[in-house]
């Protein structure tokens, strides 16, 4: 077992009883107080592959401003899905509304070291689960770290019932051992374990549309106990049943006006939500002590199965009552500490009503305060996203937390006749509105989901903030950028995104140069061969220098460029020392040539007086190619 701050603390009673520094009723108090504390997760990295974007980000602008993703499936799904149906027609008026990925057979294999044709044969979601993963890991700024001394648990969540009736598998011409491993569907976590070396247990979870949350409970319980170090825990969802013809997509009819209205007397349709995500967890201090960002913290989650108090396909408000006693205990935190509730999402009259009954009757359990908490439904706007719901529900809480705002529903009319909100801690927000907290508090959210089968979960998240910095600027005669791409259509595209982020980014009161260099040198991936430096003393220069790079791709005084194989510093023992001395005296021109020419360089010596944090810089660029049964468009 991993040693945390806890088993070190519990080592020390021990001990200080032993020497008989303390006695037995002492220790055994000590004991018990120890053991009673819960050790908080920390969110240190988010990946999320959505119809609009492989950017998280984005998303806070859909559920921020009453934006939808639902939309007519688009045409190439359709042609995809005709296919997968065995030739049913390509009538668009036969298919889904829904917020649906347009680019499922699109990847980039490469990236990944795949071969073409192994990535042809390849189940679509293992293709976006790896991308989604690689976002979380690059966004936490563990992507180039050798994590051979961790212990990373990876758990993934999915539905493969929806699409048993659709089996890839089944339309690859040669089914043999080859076509069989790339879609064998455990490897949906096996594979990014062995991708990005993560060395912990690996395992694929199904359980309906509460999946998600289960994964995270067991990510969250591994990490409180310090069998593993850090976890990866990913969801995905993808329908390859997009023909509304068939029965098993009753759930996902279409209302006139095309919106989910939750809570609504009139609550509209449900649509299909498709994407993957992924969180890169850790322990709380942990994270803290390795100077992680942290986009917020989950401070406890539990989960229940209805067992036989209903029948199988009913929910019970119970066993959600208790689910939510549950975990309140577990996060030791009071009911009405919980300012805001991302709902299920399955906008049906009694089923919502069940379910925020339950909601009610677990708050109330422990307060009287009325309508103090806002109730939200991001599905509304994204999509009902079944096995991945719980993820995307932890998402949207993180962000909401990160913007201290809260978002409204998507669509809300009138009050559904079946809840009595006026009673209840509940208020639906129907508008955005700064979240407010009393001096001394922080923001706190939570998140239910259940599932057919009686699944029910509810995690509780908590925002963090960070310690002030008293560092004074860090101010060098010139500064150095660096950026790559494993094709040269990658790295072209990287630079056009970062360009418009310094363009963005110069003018913000948060502009850091220590950040910035910091996240782009010290925490990101650099490839090879294409590889880009630039010199510069200003954010001004490196837009211009920058801009003027995408116009005419030259070298300049400034900027460096050229392609490059890979490099070890070990190869060349001139070239170790000749660079060593290069950090020593911050001569940004010679690391500059140093990394075009392919050398592989920590640049962490750059940083290693300096308080610096990682920042929300944009992500690398993949260049999609076509992956997809029989090759063909």
């Amino acid at each position: 077992m991993i040693t945390t701050k806890k088993t070190k603390a519990m080592d020390l009673v021990i001990s200080m009883f032993k020497e008989g520094r303390i006695d037995k009723a002492e220790a055994s108090q000590l004991l018990k107080g120890l053991n009673s504390q819960k050790t908080p997760v920390a969110i240190v990295g988010m990946g999320w592959k959505s119809p609009l974007s492989d950017n998280y980000n984005d998303i806070w602008d859909v559920i921020s401003n009453k934006r939808t993703l639902i939309q007519a499936c688009p045409k190439d799904r359709i042609t995809r899905a005709a296919q997968l149906l065995g030739g049913l027609d390509t009538d668009e008026r036969n298919y889904h509304y829904g917020a649906i990925l347009s680019d499922i057979d699109r990847f980039d294999y490469e990236l990944f070291g795949i071969p073409h044709k192994d990535a042809s044969l390849m189940e679509p979601s293992h293709k976006i689960m790896l991308q989604a993963a690689y976002r979380a890991l690059e966004d936490a700024g563990y992507l180039n770290t050798d994590r051979k001394n961790e212990i990373t648990g990876v758990y993934i969540a999915a539905n493969f019932t929806a699409n048993q009736l659709v089996n890839y598998l089944k339309h690859i011409g040669d089914i043999n051992m080859n076509s069989y491993m790339l879609n064998w569907t455990s490897f949906l976590a096996t594979r990014l374990s062995h991708q990005f070396d993560l060395r912990g247990p690996s395992t694929v979870i199904e359980n309906s549309c509460v999946t998600a949350a289960l994964a995270l409970y067991e990510a969250c319980n591994l990490l409180e106990t310090g069998k593993i170090t850090s976890a990866l825990v990913g969801g995905m969802n993808i329908s390859h049943l997009l023909d509304n013809r068939i029965a098993l997509n009753e759930v996902f009819h279409h209302a006139p006006d095309i919106a989910s209205k939750g809570y609504d007397d009139d609550p509209g349709g449900n649509y299909l939500g498709e994407g993957s995500i992924a969180l890169f967890l850790k322990p709380l201090d942990k994270a803290v002590a390795d100077q992680d960002r942290i986009h917020g913290i989950i401070r406890g989650i539990h989960t229940n199965n209805s067992g036989a108090a209903i029948s199988f396909l009913n929910t019970s408000s119970e066993m959600i009552s208790q689910v939510v006693q549950g975990a309140l205990n577990d996060a030791n935190v009071r009911a009405e500490d919980i300012t805001y509730v991302d709902g299920e999402g399955y906008c049906e009259s009694i089923e919502q009503a069940l379910e925020v009954k339950g909601l009610i009757s677990g708050f109330q359990a422990s307060t009287q305060k009325k309508q103090y908490c806002a109730l939200g439904i991001s599905s509304a706007n994204l999509g009902y996203s079944e096995a991945m719901l719980g993820l995307s529900n932890a998402v949207c809480c993180a962000l909401a937390l990160k913007h201290k705002q809260i978002p409204p529903v998507y669509k809300f009319d009138t009050p559904s006749s079946y809840l009595d909100f006026i009673n209840s801690p509940f208020y639906v927000n129907d508008k955005l509105k700064d979240w407010e907290v009393e001096e001394g508090k922080k923001r706190i959210a939570a998140s239910f989901s259940y599932g057919y089968g009686g699944g029910n979960a509810l995690t509780i998240y908590e925002e963090y903030i960070p310690e002030e910095r008293n560092s004074q600027p860090w101010i060098k005669d010139s500064y150095l950028f660096c950026i790559s791409g494993h094709t040269l259509v990658s790295l072209q595209q990287t630079i056009s995104k970062f360009a418009e982020f310094v363009k963005q980014y110069k003018d913000t009161e948060s502009a850091n140069v220590l950040d910035f260099s910091y996240t782009v040198l010290a925490r990101r991936q650099h490839y090879s061969p294409y590889r880009l430096a630039v010199v510069y003393r200003t954010f001004d220069d490196l837009y211009e220098t920058l801009s003027q790079w995408i116009v005419d791709n030259r070298s300049s005084g400034d900027i460096y460029y050229d392609e490059k194989r890979r490099k070890s510093v070990a190869e060349n023992r001139d070239v170790e020392q000749g660079m060593l001395s290069s950090f020593d005296r911050y001569d940004m021109r010679e690391i500059a040539e140093y990394y075009v020419n392919g050398y592989t360089i920590d640049f962490n010596r750059l940083f290693h007086d300096e308080q610096s944090r990682l920042i929300d810089v944009p992500g690398y660029s993949f260049t999609q190619s076509k992956c997809w049964i029989g090759g063909g468009d």
